[in-house]
C-alpha cells in the first residue's frame, strides 16, 4: 500500500488569491491529490467606471477607489479579484446600460464567473499536470450549471459531482454539489427529500466504502461542522443577551449518507464558520472552513493509506 496525501479546500467564492495559494500549498505540502469542495464562484461584480478626465472609480466594501493609470487600474482589478469579486472596467454609458438591464447584468455576471473558473482551470492544468498531481474540482450550491461546462473544457481537471472516480489505485471519490435549502435559495439548493434522492443515487455508486472518499458540499446536520449564526426573515443575524444565536444548518441527507455508507473520509464545506473534524461511526468528517473575503486560505492536509486516514491537519495562511 502507498500513502496518498490530499490537499482539501472549499468555498473560495471567486477569490483569485485564495485559489493561487491553494495551488502553491500543493507544492509546499507535497500533495498528490487536490480536492475543492464547492462554492467556487464569487458573489458580486465591481464596476470600475471611467468618470472622465482619465479617472476610473470603483467601490469596494463601500470605500471609493480611484485609478488613473493602466498600472493603477490593474492593481485595483487585482485587489477586487483577491476578495472574490469580479472587476469590470466600463465607460460611463456602458455602466448605465448594464444598470438599466437586469438581464444584461445577469448575463455579464455569469460570463465573468465562468471566465474566472476557466482561468483557474488553465492555471491548475499548467502547474499540476506536469507533476502528475490530480485536481478534483466540485461546484457547490452557490454555483450555476454553466460552471460545470467551464470545468469540462479542461480534460485533466475532474468534476466529481454525482459521479465516481479513482484518485489513486485503491481510493475512489464521489461528490455531491447540492445542499438543503438556504435562506438565499441558491442555484443548487434542494428540499431535503430531493437532496436525499441525490444522496441515495450517490450511495449506489460507492463500490468499496472502506476506502472511499465522499465530497459532500453540505455537512451532516448536528455534526459540529455545520454551526452558523441564525438569521431572521430579513437575513439579519439574531442575537440574544448580546450573544449571536447559533444553529445547526447542515443536511439530514448528508448525515444519512454517511451513516449508511460509512466511507473512510467525508469532506465538507458550505458553513464557513465551522472548520474542524468529527467522526460519525468510522467516517472521519472534515470541514476546512473559509475566510476567502480576507484572502486567507483555509485548507486541510490529509494522509490516507489503505482503509485508514493516517493523519490530518487544518492549515491557514
Amino acid at each position: 500500500m502507498k500513502m496518498t496525501r490530499i490537499l482539501y479546500g472549499s468555498d473560495f467564492h471567486g477569490s483569485d488569491t485564495v485559489f493561487r495559494k491553494f495551488l502553491n500549498a500543493a507544492n509546499q505540502y507535497q500533495a498528490n491529490v487536490l480536492i475543492v469542495g464547492g462554492d467556487v464562484t464569487g458573489k458580486a461584480m465591481t464596476p470600475i467606471v471611467n468618470e472622465g478626465n482619465g479617472v476610473y472609480v470603483g467601490y469596494l466594501f463601500g470605500r471609493k477607489e480611484e485609478a488613473r493609470t493602466a498600472d493603477e487600474i490593474d492593481k485595483l482589478k487585482k485587489t477586487v479579484s483577491s476578495v472574490g469579486f469580479y472587476p469590470i472596467v466600463l465607460e460611463k454609458d456602458e455602466a448605465e446600460e448594464l444598470e438599466s438591464s437586469p438581464e444584461k447584468m445577469s448575463k455579464r455576471f455569469e460570463a465573468e464567473m465562468c471566465q474566472r473558473v476557466r482561468e483557474w482551470m488553465a492555471l491548475a492544468d499548467e502547474k499540476l499536470t506536469p507533476k502528475n498531481m490530480k485536481l478534483f474540482f466540485l461546484p457547490g450550491n452557490d454555483d450555476l450549471a454553466t460552471i460545470d461546462e467551464a470545468i469540462a473544457e479542461y480534460p485533466n481537471i475532474i468534476n466529481p459531482d454525482m459521479s465516481s472516480h479513482m484518485i489513486d489505485e485503491e481510493h475512489e471519490l464521489v461528490g455531491c454539489s447540492f445542499a438543503n435549502m438556504t435562506p438565499w435559495a441558491c442555484a443548487r439548493d434542494l428540499e431535503e427529500p430531493d437532496l436525499q434522492k441525490k444522496m441515495d443515487e450517490l450511495a449506489s455508486m460507492v463500490k468499496n466504502p472502506a476506502t472511499a472518499i465522499a465530497v459532500l458540499h453540505v455537512p451532516p446536520i448536528g455534526s459540529g461542522l455545520d454551526t452558523c449564526p441564525e438569521l431572521d426573515k430579513n437575513l439579519k443575524i439574531i442575537t440574544s443577551g448580546g450573544q449571536v444565536v447559533m444553529k445547526a444548518a447542515g443536511a439530514q441527507a448528508s448525515r444519512n449518507f454517511i451513516e449508511k455508507v460509512q466511507p473512510m473520509l467525508a469532506l465538507h464545506g458550505h458553513i464557513h464558520e465551522s472548520p474542524g473534524h468529527t467522526h460519525i461511526g468510522r467516517t472521519l468528517c472534515v470541514n476546512a472552513g473559509s475566510e476567502y473575503a480576507e484572502s486567507i486560505l483555509k485548507a486541510a492536509i490529509i494522509n490516507i493509506e489503505g482503509d485508514k486516514v493516517k493523519g490530518h491537519i487544518l492549515i491557514s495562511g
